[in-house]
């Protein structure tokens, strides 16, 4: 056998290796050492490995340690080779974390590399067959090799087929690998935490160790045949032993390690088990009951809006569909059970729903239960809209059902307002690019809404029985008679009947017009390095925070990290910390080359630090010129809220301790609400404390006393109108927190009312009047149905 470097197959795979990086290192994110690069190496080079050395071996048939030793040898080159490649576009597009993504690289596939040339000696001595016949003819060159390829190839492959199969069978979306390493499965979790590939590589060493202990003790016989010969070294023996036990424990034990995940495992962490009538959640057996049962009301009757709003029930082989909701305690828990800590996932074709705790109503529920829904109407495996029968998936569609289906909480206008919008600013995606592959290109916030807003309009135009078609596989021209183009100028006609105020357009240009996740420079380590910071700065760590933020500007082209810098230089207490703060805050609000909105964001912060310093005038200044460019009312509303305290002395320290704080930079919850309390007592003509009050019990769970609170504030005198009218929407989702129907359809009635008259403050606009509405619809409809509770032992916990 020629040595490895000499070896005609090892040249062709390093180059082929090498051609293959090159050309996928210029993709986005694919740029150097990092999470995308080591995904990609290991989806190319272990296989790459595992030819390169089946095929010497099948041609050459070394010695079975020869074998071994040569494989993990061209595993090892053929990294190398992958590894200097990404490294070289490191060097032309500019690194973002070489010695994390150089960790990755090894881990995944590197390892993955020498596995794989481990892999590929087996492989050829298969092809060149284990018995030998020698009387028989030799077979044809062209046979052994095309054996040995796809012999070579069968264990990555495989690995990659198992992966598939327990993304399909369970609730994960991750998967370990042994070829390729990691992979997170989710795209717009952009913190990737590999830390698990720890404990599997170790598992992978394993394997390797005990491989080549085995490999040193076969041999060929005369025959030709593999077969054992004892080599009178029993501590290699042993070493080899404890290697393969090690092996098996990894594999035995991944539940534990969290490498995979079953249905029944998560159940069995989370502990509990509640049925509503068409929707059972399984949730940690910590969770007070009566958030689960709200939680499980709110399941069901998302179900019955949903099929009303698909204008047909959802069925499985005639029967009315069932929905799972696994409720995680927290994002942690969640990306640790499931691998999605930061987004919420649904898997239409086993009726499931993934989601962390988020108090009520809940901000994603409807909008993941659409997904399941929809995916009654659908085709394939997998549930979802798409062509090729339902194999290659159509993400605008499948989103776009899901935002115009569900209520959208806290918003101020709907997707066909914020298209209109971006239409106006000259940043509306083309249809034929949304409805394709080509949504994953864009701004995740702008391809959800403005495909929400298509949806939504051609069921207004066509009805529901059209969408449905449409999801089911049927193509909308077909549906409507109408070609894209014309449905297209068609829907930009009815966006431009819309009249929209400058600041709607203002807030659209700083919500949708950012760069999508591709076009995002280091957005791995931006963010990773953004949450970091975040958590220095609570523990009180400002250096390191700042130090933390330096990085995130160093690699981001948006100056948000400067007003992050200068807040955290604020919350300081080391000398001149402050006053620095202050300046660049000054700097960053007067620089006119800095995005609006994030010279809006450091003018607010600078009315903060007046208001806390009791400099009312120039507070209320700030205050007011903000709001003078919004449409968000719960911001006009905090800012009301800030202008009402720098005219009240009562109210300005329990404010500043609320919203801003006064110790560490970071609001103050209990000492505001021992000043809430005290300002009650002292004014009980004035509502404001109450409300405020109300509003933490409410975000705290506690249902009975924010009732109480918010009941108080209504029945004194509210002085800022904002609060006021959010009052009303606030008691209406504590009434049906609580199924007290009676008083939210009362709520609902006087929150509805406010129409901008003179004197009853602002107008609720018609997105937050639809969604006061469907909470009110959903509440009442949900108010008599029962639940039950189990543990996760009961059977139905892991059955689906």
């Amino acid at each position: 056998m020629p040595t490895l470097l000499r070896s005609p197959a090892t040249r062709l795979g390093a180059a082929l290796v090498a051609i293959a990086m090159a050309l996928v290192g210029f993709l986005p994110l694919f740029d150097g050492p990092g999470y995308e690069s080591a995904l990609a190496a290991g989806l190319i080079v272990p296989g790459a490995a595992a030819i390169v050395t089946a095929l010497d071996v099948a041609a050459h048939r070394p010695p079975p340690v020869e074998a071994f030793r040569r494989g993990v040898a061209s595993g090892a080159l053929l990294a190398v080779v992958a590894y200097a490649t990404t490294l070289a576009h490191g060097l032309r597009a500019g690194f973002c974390d070489v010695l994390g993504g150089s960790a990755h690289f090894a881990l995944g596939p590197g390892l993955g590399a020498a596995l794989g040339g481990a892999w590929g000696a087996v492989a050829g001595e298969l092809a060149a067959g284990i018995r030998r016949d020698d009387a028989a003819p030799p077979r044809p060159a062209w046979r052994r090799r095309l054996i040995a390829v796809l012999a070579a190839l069968a264990a990555p492959l495989g690995a990659i087929g198992v992966s598939a199969v327990r993304f399909y069978t369970s609730p994960i979306v991750f998967a370990y690998d042994p070829f390729a390493g990691f992979f997170s499965g989710t795209l717009y979790d952009t913190v990737v935490d590999a830390s698990g590939l720890l404990t599997y590589r170790a598992g992978t060493l394993a394997t390797l160790f005990a491989a080549s202990a085995l490999a040193q003790h076969l041999v060929h016989d005369a025959g030709g045949r593999v077969s054992f010969q004892p080599q009178g070294r029993p501590g290699l023996l042993l070493l080899g032993g404890v290697s393969a036990a090690l092996s098996a424990a990894t594999v035995l034990e991944g539940e534990r390690l969290g490498h995979f995940q079953t249905s029944e495992s998560i159940a069995a962490e989370l502990g509990a088990l509640s049925k509503g009538q068409r929707c059972e959640v399984v949730h940690p057996r910590g969770m007070r009951e009566a958030d689960v049962q709200r939680f499980v009301r709110e399941c069901d009757a998302h179900i019955e809006a949903g099929e009303r709003w698909l204008g047909a029930p959802a069925a499985v082989d005639g029967q009315p569909l069932r929905v799972r909701a696994y409720l995680f305690e927290s994002a942690a828990q969640k990306g640790a059970l499931m691998g999605a800590s930061r987004t919420y996932v649904a898997k239409p074709w086993r009726h499931e729903v993934y989601l962390q705790a988020a108090g009520y109503p809940h901000p994603t529920l409807g909008h993941e239960i659409m997904h399941v829904l929809a995916g009654a109407f659908a085709r394939g495996p997998f549930k979802v809209a798409g062509r090729l029968g339902g194999w290659l998936p159509d993400p605008g569609l499948i989103e776009g059902i899901a935002v115009a289906g569900s209520p959208r909480e806290g918003e101020d206008l709907s997707p066909r307002a914020w298209a209109k919008a971006m239409k106006d600013l000259g940043i509306l995606p083309p249809l034929a690019r949304l409805f394709a592959l080509g949504f994953l290109a864009e701004n995740s916030s702008t391809a959800y809404t403005v495909s929400g807003a298509f949806v939504g309009h051609v069921r207004a135009t066509y009805g529901a029985d059209a969408v449905r078609a449409w999801y089911g596989g049927k193509a909308l021209p077909e549906i409507t008679g109408a070609s894209w183009e014309v449905m297209e100028r068609a829907w930009h006609a009815d966006l431009d009947a819309l009249t929209l105020p400058d600041a709607a357009k203002a807030q659209a240009k700083a919500r949708f017009d950012r760069p999508a996740l591709f076009e995002r420079r280091c957005p791995h380590v931006v963010d990773a390095c953004t949450h970091e910071a975040e958590a220095l700065r609570a523990r009180g760590d400002h250096e390191g925070a700042i130090a933390a933020y330096r990085r995130v500007l160093s690699l981001d082209r948006s100056p948000a990290p400067r007003i992050a810098i200068a807040e955290t230089r604020l919350a300081s207490d080391a000398p001149g910390e402050r006053s620095e703060g202050i300046r660049e805050l000054e700097g960053i609000a007067g620089d006119g080359s800095i995005p609006r909105h994030l010279r809006d964001r450091a003018a607010e912060r600078l009315g903060d630090v007046a208001l806390a310093a009791g400099d009312r005038e120039r507070a209320a200044a700030r205050y007011s010129e903000v709001a003078g460019r919004l449409v968000d009312e719960d911001r006009l509303r905090t800012l009301d809220v800030k202008i009402a305290a720098a005219n009240d002395e009562r109210a300005r320290a329990a404010i500043v301790e609320l919203l801003s704080g006064t110790r560490g930079g970071a609001p103050d919850r209990i000492r505001a609400a021992e000043l809430l309390g005290a300002w009650a007592a002292q004014s009980p003509g004035d509502g404001l404390p109450n409300y405020l009050l109300g509003r933490h019990y409410l975000s705290d769970g506690r249902f009975d006393e924010a009732a109480d609170r918010l009941d108080r504030a209504l029945a004194a005198h509210l002085p800022v109108q904002r609060v006021w009218i959010e009052a009303e929407r606030l008691r209406l989702v504590v009434a049906c927190g609580v199924e007290d129907v009676e008083t939210a359809r009362r709520m609902f009635a006087q929150y509805a009312a406010h129409d901008g008259a003179a004197g009853t403050g602002p107008a609720v606009s018609e997105e937050r009047r639809d969604a006061a509405l469907r909470l009110l619809e959903r509440c009442a409809g949900a108010a008599a149905r029962p639940t039950s509770s189990a543990t996760a032992g009961d059977p139905p916990a892991g059955e689906k």
